[in-house]
């Protein structure tokens, strides 16, 4: 059985997808817990890397 949290969050995002569909190319904010259970913050990058990468390789060396 799904928390109260679960529910809730699982009731937003579909009412989130609703109003995206209805009017496409519009923005709409959400809480950021709410895009975090939608999935706007998962990555499968190492963020070490990311970081690296666009410093182009180089260590600060603070």
């Amino acid at each position: 059985m799904q928390s109260q949290e679960q529910e809730y969050l699982s009731a937003a995002a579909q009412l989130v997808e609703q109003q995206a569909l209805d009017n496409p190319g519009i923005g709409i904010p959400v809480d950021p817990d709410l895009a975090d259970f939608m999935g706007a913050f998962e990555s499968s990058e190492n963020l070490g890397e990311v970081v690296t990468a666009n410093l182009g390789g180089q260590k600060d060396d603070h």
